[in-house]
C-alpha cells in the first residue's frame, strides 16, 4: 500500500451531487484492490433499510442522507459520513479506510455526523436520529 491515497473525480462530484442538487440520497465508496485509490461504488437513491441491505461483508465508506422529522414534526435532513467497517476487516484494510474517513471528513463540507460502524446495529435509524438530534 502506498502512503497516498487518491480519489476518483467522480467520488467528489457524487458527493457534490447529494449535497447540491439533492437527486441521490447515498454514495458508497471503496478502495481498489491495492488500496491506493478511493473509486466510486454507487450513487443513488436508498431508503435506510436499502442501504443497510447493500452494505458488504467489506468496507466501505458510506454518505447519505438521512431524513427525519424533528422534535416538533418538521422534516429535516442530515447529511451523514459512515465509516463501514465490518469486524472481519483486515488491519491493512482498516488503517486505509481510517485514512480516507479522516481525508474526507475534513474534505468534504456539509457533513452534519461522521461515525464508525462496524455492525448494522450501529446503523440503526432510531440510534442515527438521537445522534443527530443530541
Amino acid at each position: 500500500m502506498t502512503s497516498t491515497i487518491s480519489v476518483e473525480d467522480r467520488c467528489i462530484d457524487a458527493f457534490d451531487n447529494l449535497k447540491r442538487n439533492r437527486h441521490i440520497t447515498t454514495v458508497l465508496f471503496r478502495l481498489n484492490d491495492s488500496l491506493d485509490t478511493l473509486t466510486l461504488d454507487f450513487a443513488g437513491n436508498l431508503t435506510h433499510d436499502e442501504l443497510l441491505n447493500v452494505l458488504p461483508s467489506d468496507p466501505r465508506l458510506v454518505v447519505y442522507e438521512l431524513c427525519f422529522a424533528d422534535r416538533s414534526g418538521n422534516r429535516q435532513e442530515a447529511i451523514v459520513l459512515i465509516s463501514w467497517s465490518p469486524h472481519d476487516t483486515s488491519p491493512e484494510q482498516g488503517t486505509a479506510q481510517a485514512a480516507c474517513y479522516a481525508a474526507l471528513r475534513s474534505q468534504f463540507e456539509g457533513i452534519d455526523l461522521s461515525l464508525e460502524a462496524t455492525s448494522r446495529s450501529d446503523l440503526e435509524y432510531n440510534h442515527l436520529v438521537r445522534v443527530v438530534q443530541s
